[in-house]
């Protein structure tokens, strides 16, 4: 089995806030996502100086990877592509995804740093603040060279964030994984992505095999593919043979595919075990994804997905917990 990962090499800061007095400062919304300007990551760190943090290696495609790595007992080959800046934070993730199974093919970008994901956690949600840096910073000159990485990959994985300002990169990635016929996987990752980046978000979509995201960012890309529902939308992608996976907290899950409609009933945690939702979706994808890679039914894929995000929701920050799975 050979998963390979194309997203944002990330270091991650976790906090824990008391109020909500720094969201609104910012403009921050619970539960959502932000890019910002090296100055106002700059001046966020600052106005955190006080609060105790934790660091961990991030980024929506690592998280998942080292997830799935944890499912599947390090048994599966995984691969994260990406940049990251010529310093010692670039080296702390390589060192870290290495301790996880993860093989890194990252691109070192000379002159820029390594990005940084701050997590603002109140209560159940959290509000999630990245400065891209170097991670943004790709062309498919940087991808050319190393194509051959997808070749004898069974999943090709991509999070919606890798877009940014790297469409054609992006677009040459999915466009070599059609050409392969590579199984191609995207996740819609976040309702601004689906704003800002329609069009672009509408073709990949296109040209996925299984498809990710929560039922808002569903929502947001039915008007520019002609669809009045989410339900619609996902029925008429399961006819075309792809699967699609429509999270929604702790509601069902809806997925599509291979002639079924499922929904899948998420286990009731009680609040007092909810830690840190950072790295839930992630954790999903990841459990999802491993079953998948096992040949396991949807529903079973599903169910995964849903084990995978509560135990790390347990935990703070997207950490690997210490014990195995228990996999069904």
């Amino acid at each position: 089995m050979k998963i390979v990962a194309f997203g944002n090499p990330l270091l991650d800061t976790i906090v824990l806030l008391k109020s909500d007095a720094l969201l609104k400062k910012y403009c921050l919304e619970k539960d959502g996502q932000k890019e910002v300007s090296q100055s106002e990551m700059k001046a966020l760190v600052a106005d955190l100086e006080e609060y105790e943090k934790t660091f961990v290696a991030g980024g929506c495609a690592q998280n998942t990877l080292k997830v799935v790595q944890w499912l599947l007992d390090k048994k599966c080959a995984a691969t994260m592509f990406g940049s990251i800046g010529g310093d010692s934070e670039g080296e702390i993730l390589k060192k870290i995804l290495r301790e996880h199974g993860v093989d890194t093919n990252y691109v070192t970008q000379p002159g820029y740093i390594t990005g940084s994901t701050v997590s603002l956690v109140t209560g159940e949600s959290r509000s999630l603040v990245a400065y891209l840096g170097a991670a943004e910073v790709m062309s498919p000159q940087d991808f050319s060279p190393n194509s051959h990485i997808i070749e004898d990959a069974n999943l090709v994985y991509m999070e919606g964030f890798f877009i940014t300002k790297r469409i054609q990169v992006a677009s040459a990635i999915v466009n070599c994984c059609n050409r392969l016929n590579k199984q191609f996987v995207f996740n819609l990752s976040g309702q601004y992505l689906c704003t800002d980046y329609t069009q672009t978000v509408v073709d990949f979509v296109q040209k996925s095999s299984i498809i990710f995201g929560n039922k808002r960012e569903f929502q947001t890309i039915c008007p520019p593919m002609n669809e009045s529902s989410v339900e619609n939308l996902i029925k008429n992608l399961g006819k075309q043979g792809k699967i699609v996976v429509v999270t929604d907290g702790a509601k069902c899950v809806n997925c599509v595919g291979g002639g079924e409609t499922l929904e899948i009933k998420v286990p009731e945690l009680r609040a007092e075990e909810i830690v840190d939702t950072t790295g839930a979706g992630d954790a999903f994808v990841a459990g999802f994804l491993s079953g998948y890679l096992l040949k396991k039914p949807l529903k079973t894929c599903c169910e995964l997905g849903n084990y995978a995000a509560q135990e790390i929701i347990k935990r703070r920050g997207c950490t690997i917990p210490d014990y195995p799975p228990v996999l069904k």
